[in-house]
């Protein structure tokens, strides 16, 4: 290049940097002279900038340049020749650059050899460059002062779009973990969105950076997730707790989020002593989210987190008493308690197989122990007879499917009104010969048909007052002999494939 005085400086030897690491700042020379290359290579091969390094690419013509570019989206600053196969061939490779490329980062440094054939204010005004300067008064110092102004820039426009695309992830990443209303889902949704957050690539560096979260409770871990070497479930707690108890102990007290080279720690708490801790190790330096974004994401998982957990805790309460209720109508016609679970239990198996919705499966295995609530209004004469039941007796046994649904379908609970729906029907059957109201087909709720056909099998197949418990044989035998009559036949055939956990569900659950 040119020293101090405009003297040229020639190269002692032309060299091309072409070392591919992501911690280097990518430099493109266009210039159709190959002397301008080397003095311009030469001039820029041992400078450093934010600790990284220059990697040069070469092109000797506007359309070659253009190629490159397509190819590196990532090229910091372009020395750019304005005359080269046509007299304007960088000035119209500025305006594919910015309007075509869509590339608003880079920065380009025009040059030209003929400062009169391109007048400086026209140019400047004209055009999207970031600076203008003639060859002849390119030394070595300005074009070191040109080039680490232009970086600096480069540099800015990287972050704030880094920060930009960080917190559009934030607000996908909160926006799926909020609609999450299951513990199991939310531990499992959260890593994901935790890694999709900190990677900007994640299939090229899941090996590289190692994620664990842990959900606490009074300061007291009750579950954790994890990726890379926090992946086993049964060490990752104990790991980290090794490598970093001082630093959780800190944390806890202040919650401020803590970086350093070798890892990062965030620490969240609720008001009622819920928390959440993620701790990321590793390569951290390819983390793509700066700690503010990381602490808007985590404080969103964690007050979700808290909600879920009351959410939680009232969907138990409401299992309780449904159960609770349920019992109380079984124990009335000295049935067990356990005939309700049972049932619970073989519907989720066939609504599984069945493919029903995870929300579909949850409602029905809450809701199908209240099947027989209507029978708290029924007598004790009817209700406890132990043997065979008159005529006049039966009809007022059915009446018990018309009660329960009077009993509940006024609620203004999901689960209750499906409830409602399975006390209803659940004595329908497939040919329309069931009662309350003689429902044929898919006219009946697919829950009542499931439950219907768990009823009988738990009834036929365990002792009542009235009769001996059948044997399995005979039980399955029996029902297969109902389909399409009784049953509906693909409830039926879901049933049969469960067969086997059907079995043991029956021989673990027995009264």
């Amino acid at each position: 290049m040119f020293n101090s005085d405009g003297g040229l400086v020639l190269p002692k030897a032309t060299q091309d940097v072409h070392k591919r690491d992501s911690r280097q700042y990518k430099i493109l020379i266009v210039d159709d002279e190959q002397s301008v290359h080397d003095v311009t290579l030469l001039a820029l091969e041992d400078i450093v900038f934010n600790n990284k390094t220059l990697e040069i690419f070469h092109a000797y013509s506007a359309s070659e340049a253009k190629e490159l570019l397509q190819r590196e989206k990532d090229i910091a600053v372009i020395f750019l020749d304005v005359v080269m196969e046509t007299d304007s061939a960088g000035l119209d490779l500025v305006k594919i650059i910015r309007e075509e490329l869509q590339n608003k980062a880079v920065r380009i440094i025009l040059r030209t050899g003929q400062p009169g054939h391109a007048p400086e204010d026209r140019i400047i005004i004209d055009y999207d460059i970031n600076d203008y300067k003639s060859k002849a008064e390119l030394t070595t110092q300005k074009l070191f002062t040109s080039l680490i102004s232009a970086l600096r820039t480069y540099s800015h426009l990287v972050q704030i779009e880094k920060n930009q695309n960080g917190l559009e992830k934030v607000l996908s990443s909160t926006y799926s973990i909020v609609k999450i209303k299951q513990i199991d889902d939310f531990i499992s949704g959260l890593m994901e969105q935790v890694v999709s957050l900190i990677h900007e690539n994640p299939t090229s560096h899941e090996n590289e950076i190692n994620a664990y979260i842990g959900f606490c409770k009074n300061e007291n871990v009750i579950f954790t997730s994890g990726t890379g070497k926090y992946q086993d479930k049964d060490s990752r707690h104990i790991l980290v707790q090794n490598m970093y108890a001082d630093k959780i102990s800190k944390i806890r007290k202040n919650e401020k989020i803590m970086i350093d080279e070798e890892s990062i720690l965030v620490y969240k708490k609720n008001d009622d002593d819920t928390a959440l801790l993620l701790l990321l190790d590793g390569d951290i330096e390819r983390i793509d989210t700066d700690s503010s974004l990381l602490d808007i994401f985590m404080r969103n998982a964690a007050i979700t987190y808290h909600n879920i957990l009351l959410t939680k805790n009232a969907k138990d309460t409401q299992k309780d008493t449904i159960f609770l209720l349920s019992e109380m109508a079984e124990q009335r016609s000295q049935e067990t308690g356990k005939h309700v679970k049972r049932v619970a239990y073989y519907a989720k198996e066939i609504a599984e197989e069945l493919n029903l919705s995870k929300k579909e499966i949850e409602e029905i295995v809450a809701s199908a122990p209240m099947h027989d609530i209507g029978k708290i209004a029924i007598s004790d004469r009817v209700l406890k007879k132990p043997g065979r039941l008159t005529d006049e007796e039966f009809e007022e046994m059915k009446t018990h499917a018309t009660k329960g649904y009077e009993l509940l379908k006024d609620s203004d609970k999901d689960i209750m009104l499906k409830a409602a729906i399975i006390a209803h029907e659940h004595h329908e059957k497939h040919d329309g010969t069931g009662y309350p109201r003689g429902l044929k087909g898919d006219e009946i709720h697919i829950f009542a048909s499931i439950v219907g056909l768990c009823d009988v099998f738990d009834a036929l197949s365990n002792p009542r007052v009235y009769k001996e418990a059948w044997s399995l044989e005979e039980t399955f035998e029996y029902i297969e002999s109902e389909r399409g009559k009784q049953f509906n036949p693909k409830v039926l055939d879901a049933f049969f494939s469960r067969k086997e956990n059907i079995i043991k569900i029956h021989t673990e659950q027995k009264d």
